[in-house]
């Protein structure tokens, strides 16, 4: 087994003080560590300060105000899985966290690390992007708000400058006639990471669909929303035609990275990705009609 290499640890017990050890050269936010120590034994990455996040208690919440869901960096899995506010308003996000890893993992692990890894099939990121979040990005000098989408820049790089902390990520409360969906495919049912997955999120004005988005991971880059899709299904009544017509142009709308042919081959991913976003989409249709 590798060893961690030498490095400074500080334990902050605020935010304040977080940011302050965060301008500290090459220093990096420990929050689960369920990538980070892995990165670091295998020298996928370099720190000479840790900053351990655990005694942050300011940034493990979940809540809603201002019409918005809002979500601490530090909250863990298995505290998304146990909401009562994020199962009934935004069960897409719910079901995804409830797939991450395996229950010490999900114990361990944040929402906030899970995107800052910024993996491109990372099982929180779709639902987000799906739900239209936003990410808070603090540091010493002040707090920037920037589309979740933005954030990510990369395969395992983020858009967070030096000194910067990913403190929040939140979304529009989703409203009455509205559901969501998330569909995850690996080599087996648990503790498996992502093949590909998708994300999907209706709100309906009657029998039409006024507003729709649709995030796919494990297929580009970074996971990203497919905005072609979200464009055939705005704006029209959806029924099992029209869902089919579009789970079938998910073929030659997603690009899987040359990184993950390894765990799958290209043909495959595009393949499954149809199934995926029917899935997706049908289930979050009923949701939105009160049947599921």
């Amino acid at each position: 087994m590798n060893l961690i290499p030498d490095v400074e640890v500080h334990r902050p017990k605020s935010l304040e003080e977080a940011l302050k050890h965060m301008e500290a050269p090459g220093a990096k936010p420990l929050a689960g560590g369920t990538d980070l120590i892995i990165d670091l034994r295998e020298g996928a990455c370099e720190a000479r300060n840790l900053v351990d996040l655990t005694k942050v208690k300011e940034l493990d919440y979940i809540r809603e105000f201002g019409g918005r869901i809002r979500i601490g960096a530090m909250t863990h899995h298995t505290d998304l899985v146990a909401s009562d506010l994020i199962r009934t308003k935004a069960q897409v996000l719910s079901e995804a966290a409830n797939l991450v890893g395996s229950i010490q993992i999900r114990n361990l692990g944040t929402v906030g690390g899970n995107i800052c890894n910024a993996s491109p099939g990372a099982d929180t990121a779709t639902p987000l992007l799906a739900l239209g979040a936003e990410a808070t990005i603090s540091s010493s000098g002040g707090v920037r708000v920037i589309p979740l989408g933005e954030f990510f820049a990369g395969p395992k790089r983020t858009s967070l400058n030096p000194g910067e902390l990913l403190t929040e990520l939140s979304f529009p409360t989703p409203p009455a006639g509205s559901g969501g969906a998330f569909q995850k495919l690996g080599r087996r049912k648990g503790c498996t990471l992502s093949l590909i997955n998708i994300a999907a999120y209706v709100e309906l004005d009657g029998d039409t669909c006024s507003e729709v988005r649709v995030a796919v991971g494990a297929c580009a880059p970074t996971p990203v929303r497919i905005t072609d899709v979200e464009e055939m299904l705005k704006g029209k009544k959806i029924d099992e035609a029209v869902i089919g017509e579009v789970s079938s142009a998910c073929y030659g709308l997603v690009q899987p990275s040359q990184r993950a042919h390894s765990r799958a081959s290209e043909e495959y991913r595009r393949e499954m990705s149809c199934v995926l976003m029917r899935r997706a989409l049908t289930t979050a249709l009923e949701r939105a009609r009160g049947n599921k």
